[in-house]
Order: C-alpha cells, then sequence, then structure tokens
C-alpha cells in the first residue's frame, strides 16, 4: 500500500490480516473488546493512546506504525524485518540487539 494515506483503522486491520488472526483473537490479546476492534477498523471509532498501545504490542508493531508515523524512506524489506523482530520473544530480541551491535562496531572500525 505504498503511497496510500492510512487511518489507524485500516492499520490494525491489514496487520491483524497479516498475523492471521480474527478480530476477537486480536482483542483477547491486547486486553480489549472485540466491539471495540470492529469499530476501529472500522474507522468509527478512534482508539486512546492506551488503546493504540495495547493493539501496537498485540500486533507486533510499534505506536508510531498504527499512528502513521513511520519513516516512508525506509523501504517496505526493513520496515518488515523490525515488525517481525518486534514480535521475538524478549530473549530473541535482546540476541537480535546483540547482533546489532557487534554489527555497528564491525563497521565503524573499517
Amino acid at each position: 500500500m505504498k503511497g496510500k494515506i492510512m487511518f489507524v483503522g485500516e492499520r490494525i486491520k491489514n496487520q491483524r490480516i497479516e498475523l492471521g488472526i480474527s478480530q476477537t483473537q486480536l482483542a483477547k490479546k491486547a486486553k480489549l473488546t472485540p466491539a471495540a476492534i470492529s469499530q476501529f477498523e472500522a474507522g468509527s471509532r478512534k482508539p486512546s493512546f492506551d488503546a493504540i498501545s495495547k493493539l501496537a504490542s498485540a500486533l507486533g508493531v510499534s505506536t508510531d506504525y498504527l499512528l502513521g508515523n513511520h519513516n516512508d524512506n525506509i523501504s517496505d524489506e526493513y520496515t518488515e524485518m523490525i515488525r517481525n523482530i518486534m514480535g521475538f520473544s524478549e530473549e530473541n530480541k535482546k540476541l537480535m540487539f546483540e547482533l546489532y551491535e557487534f554489527v555497528k562496531k564491525r563497521d565503524t572500525k573499517k
């Protein structure tokens, strides 16, 4: 959907579908009601910041992504990689960060 302006509800729905989960499953994961998820996705209700935070966590994306504050200069490939990393276990996130630090140090030595 590059170049298309998406609203919060569309981003929620697209990410939910990408994860292959239902509105009810997302609601349970985010500790919200299925009705709220339906209303957010339809655009008939705007989520509070607390709801945005819960949804971002449940969907494995940043609040910035849901709010449309992501950097359009970042390629879709890198955005997808970051989304996937956010869904990793805490142990694997730490491992990815350690790998990043290693590569960063190695790159600066060149």
